[in-house]
């Protein structure tokens, strides 16, 4: 069976085929940043989303006399002197 890839022409290292720059360059960093700030950002956004849907959920719920909504909270006791 006839193989095409070149395996000669082959490197170990990442950095050969790195479009941003090489190891230690600026464009390493600024896309690891990026990519950090994207998976806080998509974290945020995914529990906020959450929140949401389990609150209309919630709502619903309660609406349709699931269970009761919750009592207030009364204020605490005063000190004793």
């Amino acid at each position: 069976m006839w193989n095409s890839f070149p395996y000669d022409e082959w490197s170990e290292t990442v950095t050969d085929f790195w479009t941003f720059g090489g190891a230690n360059s600026t464009g390493t960093y600024v896309m690891t940043v990026l990519g950090c700030i994207l998976m806080v950002g998509s974290l945020i956004g995914f529990v906020w989303l959450e929140k949401q849907k389990l609150d209309r959920q919630a709502e619903t719920l309660r609406a349709a006399g699931a269970f009761d909504a919750p009592a207030p909270l009364s204020p605490p006791p005063p000190p004793a002197a």
